[in-house]
């Protein structure tokens, strides 16, 4: 019952992202938890699919979906047991809380997963958290080290913008990363 990584709504960094689109897009969420920010995207007409691998975030964001009017695509799976029937369908991968929550030994395999399920030229878009907390500590979430995750991300994707953003939700300032990276 700990949901300390639950913002109770959309995330402002991606609001803010997503008002800057210009056309419908295809977004995929992974470990889209309660699902604020896959309403917000479908909201603004947004093809969104979000996968999660635990039960009750995916019955309520079907039931929000469906109260709101929306259509999301909800699948209730492990990422790394997506199989290849998603493959290249995504124009954008949304990422906030997903990373960190992986075991470490897994994010190798995670850029391989986000690399094949976007299209070509398709982009990954991110927060990268929490940048200040030691590996000692264990996780979840993990600690993420922001030089070797983007030098791992690199190895396939270019990366675009890496910035603090200042829309950082108060209690994160500082300890998270705004990432772009193109396939």
């Amino acid at each position: 019952n700990d949901t300390g990584w639950d913002l109770n709504g959309p995330t402002p960094i991606f609001m803010d992202w997503c008002n800057n689109l210009n056309t419908e897009k295809k977004i995929c969420i992974p470990g889209s938890g309660n699902g604020y920010d896959a309403l917000y995207f479908a909201d603004r007409g947004h093809q969104v699919t979000t996968i999660d691998f635990a039960e009750e975030p995916i019955k309520r964001l079907k039931k929000q979906s469906k109260a709101n009017n929306l259509s999301i695509n909800t699948i209730q799976k492990d990422i790394f047991d997506l199989g290849q029937e998603l493959n290249g369908q995504f124009d954008y991968i949304i990422e906030y809380t997903c990373y960190c929550a992986i075991d470490p030994k897994m994010r190798r395999e995670y850029v391989d997963v986000m690399y094949n399920l976007l299209k070509k030229r398709g982009e990954f878009v991110g927060i990268l958290f929490p940048l200040n907390k030691a590996i000692s500590e264990g996780g979840p979430p993990f600690s993420v080290n922001l030089s070797k995750t983007i030098n791992s991300f690199s190895t396939k994707f270019k990366l675009i913008e890496s910035i603090p953003h200042s829309l950082s939700i108060q209690p994160r300032l500082g300890n998270e990363q705004f990432v772009r990276f193109i396939k």
